[in-house]
């Protein structure tokens, strides 16, 4: 025992506290396992925000803290939940309340001379169970909250009281009034095009067409379209991408980077509020986004920065389960949302920048067991393996970061996968890496992978194919077909048959110098001087793509797809005498301008079947930034886009330009559309704010 650090001494004793407590006179059990590795991990340094003193007081028998979760996920915020919160305790935390903090917060905590009101505010330090407890106990260093010595369950109750009668639980209500969500049941999701009035799923529909069925706004109307609310997002990036779903006369959106806002979707209140603590450190590539949530039940499910997938009670905020999908540190996270298919939960990852193996999860939407997984990259032996190095098996990227499609029919999901690693230099994956830039056509009961097609075999550019599937019906050389539309980032337009995975077509919609062409079976003829170099060569379409993952739409009326679009190239370096760093730098770089060179992002009217282009609105040439936003299309007759900070419509039968606002700020979402009491309703992000428009009176 004398070599043992003071740490591990501490943590013997407390471990010997809890199994005497327990009564465990031969081994361990069971319960008492997941303890032991909750005490080593804290004497290993694993555990640095909790005492050795709170931990055995919660690890006593009685406590009611469970704390389980620790032994696979160390992060207390996410695991520990407050054990005193039935209405006695909370009456208790009042008192407790009025004798400790009332003199600095006020009576009823709403501000006093010598603290702020805690109603409606941002609690930097968090606002989840633990995130409360701590604050209650330690304080907060550089301002006049001291921490409070009390006993721990006078903490706890404390902390029930301001969760709840301050801050309103997990969510903060702006109204009293109790929120109903009619639970959406998958039978319900599958006809989700044929319930205009409501935006069900991140893509509208299982078909991915952002297409709606309202014709109240159309080109007679339109022009008189005004914002009916704004609400602003506290805390959140700019450049929000998140498309919000709207159940009833209910929104739900994500607020970047760990919260989730409910709204009344015709004035914009808030009806309750969600935010989740993040590490502190995490490794991601391209900003803290989230793109969205899905529904089932009375269920949403969203995915987290640090890769974890949540299940929340749609009418209160509440969290249901937490499941850790990927470790956070090695580079995973999940960045848009899920998509639900029968009573499972599908979810991608983020990641193609990092050492990673991408992949897709399903997961049982009541437990949160997960049902199964794909790799994206096969293991050693497995089919497509041969097209790796072997060293890069396990490292190779190819992540699956945005939302796919599902075909119930034919009860296949289909899945955009993203770039092999690293990006820009292929010497160490020699092969086509599959199934990188690929789509994958996958069983919905199994996982399996019944199909797939790659775009880009041994991508040097960092060229994604991570965008939405868009699933067509529609006559092909004389015979009906059940297609995938695909614009893709390489700057080709491809038709699949999305039973077989049959090529059928590939034609350029932007400008490309990396290949002459697509062969009989969709595989381009590469040119050789594409190939990055150590001086740099000049590609187009650029890094960025000939579009990325803004979302297209489908007009089946007109039969066009429309695509957000951008015409730019890029210089393309590789760098072989430079190793990847535990950061995740890749071998290379790329430019993204061209020097003396403007960029013009567009919306294309593509006919779906020929790629033949119908009408193109170009945007302003400008200089610097090559984003864009997604479209959304109505029966109506409108096609709605954006261009950086300007919200359009334009004719789908014409492109002519038929209304235009200015957001004051960018806008880098698809809109959606809805309906409540007969009135239509358009809304996207915008910078911070959600922004939503109606039509005034004449």
């Amino acid at each position: 025992m004398s070599k043992l650090t003071p740490a591990v001494r501490a943590g013997l004793a407390v471990l010997g506290l809890v199994i005497a407590a327990g009564g465990a006179a031969v081994g361990l059990n069971q319960d008492l396992r997941w303890r032991a590795v909750v005490v080593y991990e804290k004497a290993a340094g694993k555990l640095p925000d909790i005492g050795w003193s709170d931990l055995g007081w919660m690890l006593r028998p009685g406590s009611g803290v469970y704390l389980a979760g620790l032994a696979e996920t160390p992060n207390p915020f996410q695991v520990i939940e407050n054990p005193r919160t039935t209405p006695a305790d909370i009456e208790a935390g009042k008192r407790l309340f009025a004798r400790a903090c009332s003199s600095c917060h006020g009576d009823a905590g709403h501000g006093g001379p010598g603290g702020p009101s805690l109603y409606d505010r941002t609690f930097r330090h968090g606002r989840r169970p633990w995130a409360l407890y701590r604050t209650i106990t330690l304080g907060i260093p550089g301002t006049a909250m001291a921490g409070h010595a009390l006993p721990h369950d006078d903490v706890w109750r404390l902390a029930a009281y301001i969760n709840n009668a301050l801050l309103g639980g997990a969510a903060h209500a702006e109204s009293s009034a109790t929120l109903h969500v009619e639970p959406v049941t998958a039978a319900y999701l599958r006809t989700a095009a044929d319930h205009p009035d409501e935006w069900l799923t991140y893509s509208g529909s299982y078909d991915a067409h952002r297409h709606s069925a309202l014709r109240q706004i159309d080109r007679g109307t339109v022009a008189r379209l005004r914002v009916e609310w704004e609400r602003q997002l506290e805390d959140a990036p700019a450049g929000v991408e998140t498309s919000p779903i709207v159940r009833g006369s209910t929104m739900f959106v994500t607020v970047p980077p760990a919260g989730v806002l409910a709204l009344d979707a015709t004035s914009g209140r808030v009806l309750w509020t969600f935010s989740r603590e993040l590490p502190q450190r995490l490794n991601v590539c391209c900003g803290p986004n989230n793109r969205g949530v899905a529904l089932l039940d009375d269920r949403l499910f969203v995915g987290t920065l640090d890769a974890h997938l949540l299940a929340l009670d749609a009418n209160t905020g509440r969290l249901i389960w937490d499941i850790a999908v990927a470790d956070a540190q090695a580079g995973y996270s999940i960045t848009s949302a899920p998509l639900v298919v029968g009573d499972m939960v599908v979810t991608g990852v983020a990641g193609g920048e990092y050492e990673t193996r991408g992949f897709i999860d399903a997961y049982d939407a009541a437990s949160g067991v997960r049902r199964w997984r794909f790799y994206t990259i096969p293991a050693a032996g497995e089919p497509g393996s041969e097209t790796w190095d072997s060293r890069a098996l396990h490292g190779g990227g190819a992540p699956t970061w945005l939302t796919g499609a599902y075909d119930a029919q034919l009860h296949l999901i289909y899945w955009g996968v993203g770039n092999p690693h690293p990006n820009y230099f292929g010497a160490g994956r020699r092969g086509d890496n599959l199934y990188s830039n690929s789509v994958v056509a996958l069983d919905a009961d199994t996982g399996r992978l019944r199909w797939y097609f790659q775009f880009t075999p041994h991508d040097l550019h960092d060229w994604d194919s991570a965008q939405t599937p868009v699933l067509v019906d529609a006559e092909v050389r004389g015979a009906a077909r059940k297609l995938i539309a695909w614009p893709n980032r390489n700057g080709f337009y491809y038709l699949l048959d999305r039973a077989s995975g049959e090529f059928l077509l590939g034609v350029p919609f932007v400008r490309q110098t990396w290949a002459d062409g697509l062969d009989s079976r969709g595989r381009a003829r590469v040119r050789p001087e594409s190939t990055p170099t150590r001086d740099g060569v000049l590609v187009y379409p650029s890094v960025t793509g000939g579009t990325n993952w803004w979302a297209s739409t489908y007009e089946p009326e007109l039969a066009l797809i429309y695509v957000p679009t951008l015409e730019r190239g890029s210089y393309f370096f590789a760098s072989p005498d430079r190793q990847v760093d535990p950061q995740g730098e890749t071998l290379g770089s790329t430019t993204s301008m061209v020097p003396g060179e403007g960029l013009v992002t567009s919306v294309q009217a593509l006919d779906v079947t020929t790629g033949r282009l119908r009408w193109r609105h170009d945007n302003a040439p400008r200089l610097g930034h090559g984003q864009t936003g997604g479209l959304m299309s109505t029966a109506g007759g409108i096609v709605f886009g954006s261009d950086l900070e300007t919200f359009f419509a334009l004719d789908a039968a014409t492109g002519a330009e038929l209304w235009r606002f200015q957001a004051g700020a960018q806008i880098m979402a698809a809109p959606i559309s809805y309906a409540v009491a007969g009135r239509q309703y358009v809304a996207v992000a915008a910078g911070r704010s959600i922004l939503a428009f109606a039509v005034a009176p004449p």
